[in-house]
């Protein structure tokens, strides 16, 4: 049989610079045309969202430990405060947990119209008209309320909430975020609402949850001495108190006794008095000076910057949204010329 011989032929597609050139002189004018039309859209649509406004403070904390140190000498207990402080890069944590929403839901609140809310809860809650856009992205979704239920336990350190309930607590948290510069350590907290002056009285709010919640931790040790040396200096003095009183007692009934009986057991009583009015100083000392540790480990915070009322918005940013409409729209339009117009695909099959 005659060997047969199969010549593959590849057909290779080249297109030089100039015809790239010539392709975007075609249609410049076009892609301009759309790059324009598409940011007067996406102008057009940030006029159909919220005014959102930006309230913040700034802090400077008392470092507690080295922010150099590394990841090993920390473990190794090289790097670690020994009074037990947080060190601030732990701050945004404390300010995106559970009970914080809780908390926030909880402060009460005064909008821009000078009108009170007895709770966040209550402000969120409230009937107010919907924008244009939220309304469109809301059609549809709206559902027959149905009786909401939650887990039932009966720990009470377990946190049990109703898919409401839930997302009241998430939505609050999402109110306010903090950071901390990675350099010098200054914390910032801000949030973005609607409303003005409820995101500054969030920020506000924030400021004190933080502080206090670094304060009771980090004193938090030195405050349970406080107390169990407390309780203790209050027995001792009951018992001084007791021993003095038996000691003056025995002494009145047995003013003239000379027996030698009654020597000893006044000796006795006066040993117990002795001894009781002892520990009740010692103890007394003990806790004067935990009282003033108590106070010397407090962490000091210094307001750099205070919270104001925000007059300047935030959002929605309108030459950042004209610009990525814009791209948006060149790009759109460049697909629909090679794909449909010029079907320059069909030529790379």
């Amino acid at each position: 049989m005659p060997d047969i011989q199969l010549e593959k032929t590849t057909d290779t597609v080249e297109i030089s610079f100039l015809e790239v050139v010539g392709f975007f002189k075609r249609y410049f004018l076009v892609l301009v045309i759309a790059a324009i039309a598409f940011a007067v859209l996406g102008v057009a649509i940030s006029f159909l969202l919220q005014k959102k406004y930006t309230a913040q403070t700034i802090l400077l904390p008392e470092l507690g430990s080295s922010r150099s140190s590394s990841f090993f000498s920390m473990a190794l207990g090289a790097g670690s405060d020994p009074s037990g402080k947080l060190v601030p890069e732990l701050y945004p944590n404390i300010l995106s947990t559970v009970p914080f929403g809780q908390y926030l839901l909880k402060v009460p609140v005064t909008d821009q119209d000078n009108v009170s809310y007895p709770s966040l809860e209550s402000f969120m809650k409230r009937d107010s008209s919907q924008s244009f856009l939220s309304r469109l992205m809301s059609f549809g979704r709206d559902k027959p309320n149905k009786p909401e239920k939650k887990a039932a336990t009966s720990n009470e350190r377990i946190i049990s909430f109703t898919p409401q309930q839930e997302a009241m607590v998430n939505a609050a948290k999402s109110y306010v975020q903090a950071t901390v510069g990675t350099n010098d350590g200054i914390i910032t907290i801000e949030s973005e609402m609607t409303d003005p002056v409820v995101a500054a009285i969030l920020v506000e709010a924030s400021e004190k949850y933080l502080i206090e919640y670094v304060t009771n931790y980090t004193v938090s040790k030195t405050t349970q001495q406080v107390e169990f040396l407390q309780k203790r200096v209050e027995e001792a003095k009951k018992r001084q108190q007791s021993a003095e009183y038996a000691l003056q007692t025995y002494r009145d009934t047995h003013r003239n006794t000379f027996l030698n009986v009654a020597r000893i057991e006044e000796q006795r009583l006066q040993a117990e008095y002795v001894l009781s009015q002892a520990i009740y100083s010692d103890l007394s000392n003990k806790l004067e000076q935990f009282k003033i540790r108590e106070k010397e480990e407090k962490p000091v915070f210094k307001v750099l910057e205070p919270v104001r009322v925000p007059l300047a918005k935030s959002s929605p940013k309108r030459l950042f949204i004209a610009i990525i409409f814009s791209v948006l729209g060149v790009f759109i339009t460049l697909s629909y010329i090679i794909f449909f117009k010029e079907k320059l695909h069909r030529h790379f099959v």
